[in-house]
């Protein structure tokens, strides 16, 4: 039995007493229904929408690479898009749905099934809507929470690796890691610790291999290891050789607003695969980057078939 996130629990419940306030301050000072209920459904979605504007400002400032320049339009269609995703994902889904089963398999068998590790401050729910995606082209997919939200990167290695291990036992069927931002580097870490667990490939979005400027805005362990050029960034590179690099994917986006400099997201020896025009929630729900991590997935079948 999945627990539902206490943490993330914690956090709808602060929600919902910040829009009873909200309903009561917006009452008192109108006293108008529609008003009041504008404002009790919109807050929190504008509050995020700022947020994130912000965070595409301060990430053009930390990076003002030519990738970076695009029309004004196109930056706000890239900004709708991940304010979309962002409130759809972390404000809805992962208060209240962190216990929810993944879709089941639909299509044709697929030789891999597909472990999903969510980032920073986030849980499992985060994968809910690309589960469907995978079921729908015929994988079994697991996502685990990674415990505590804000701890060690290295603790969550035991926990990825008897993920793994159930996910290929009940399938029995190799492993593909998708890991989003710290999910991708947690998923390294754990096979740095476990390098003989059923795992064929990992597939990183919007990971920071070598660190984000943004770190310095965030609370944890987790965030400081994640800090531009970290020792312990550094330490993990190390322990990697050239054959465990071939089988890491590493997809990114120029328009990263959480990841930056972009160029961290390049892993050297590993297959990087770049995108533009998209955040960094919006790598996983995007039609473009989805397709990206399908194509993956068949790559990597392809080459266990060829080595039968």
């Amino acid at each position: 039995m999945l627990r539902a996130s206490r943490p993330h629990l914690i956090y709808g419940g602060l929600e919902i007493g910040l829009s009873i306030i909200v309903a009561i301050a917006t009452w008192s000072a109108w006293q108008s229904p529609w008003t009041t209920f504008l404002w009790t459904v919109l807050w929190l979605p504008v509050s995020h929408a700022i947020g994130l504007a912000a965070g595409f400002v301060m990430a053009a400032h930390g990076d003002p690479t030519p990738e970076r320049r695009t029309p004004a339009a196109t930056n706000v269609a890239i900004w709708a898009y991940e304010c979309a995703a962002s409130i759809l994902l972390l404000d809805l889904y992962q208060p209240w749905f962190s216990a929810a089963p993944l879709a089941t398999p639909r299509g044709p068998a697929r030789p891999v099934a597909v472990l999903l590790l969510h980032g920073y401050g986030c849980n499992r729910a985060f994968w809910l809507r690309f589960s469907h995606h995978l079921a729908d082209a015929g994988y079994h997919c697991d996502a685990i929470n990674l415990a505590p939200v804000f701890g060690d990167i290295d603790d969550y290695a035991e926990t990825i690796a008897n993920a793994a291990r159930g996910l290929a036992e009940r399938t029995r069927l190799p492993v593909v890691i998708v890991g989003h931002s710290m999910g991708g580097i947690a998923a390294r870490a754990c096979l740095r610790r476990y390098p003989t667990l059923p795992v064929a490939h990992t597939i990183t979005l919007g990971s920071p291999h070598f660190g984000t400027l943004h770190a310095r805005h965030g609370i944890g362990l987790n965030v400081r290891q994640m800090s531009l050029g970290s020792d312990w960034l550094v330490a993990l590179a190390s322990s990697e050789n050239d054959a465990q690099r071939a089988r890491i994917t590493s997809i990114y986006t120029a328009h990263d607003n959480v990841v930056y400099p972009v160029r961290t997201s390049i892993l050297p020896g590993a297959h990087n695969l770049a995108l533009d025009g998209l955040g960094h929630v919006s790598l996983s729900t995007h039609p473009r980057s989805r397709a990206l991590v399908l194509e993956t997935l068949e790559r990597v079948a392809q080459g266990l078939r060829g080595g039968i």
